[in-house]
């Protein structure tokens, strides 16, 4: 078995698995600032995600974790 960086082999493999891939630059000020906090990979989602249904937890009041 070959050794290959994993930038190469998710370049490489990406499609056969049914994913979309996203690089992005550390050229950027975004791009700088997400190589700095996330080390590079910020993440592989398995499904997509609508960000939007969190929204609808803006209506319910938080937990009280002093309450248990």
């Amino acid at each position: 078995m070959d050794s290959m960086p994993l930038l190469e082999w998710l370049a490489n493999n990406y499609k056969s698995y049914g994913a979309a891939l996203e690089i992005v630059t550390d050229r950027s000020q975004e791009g700088a600032q997400f190589v700095r906090g996330f080390g590079g990979i910020g993440g592989l989602l398995r499904y997509r995600v609508d960000f939007q249904l969190n929204d609808l937890n803006d209506d319910i009041e938080d937990i009280n974790l002093d309450d248990y």
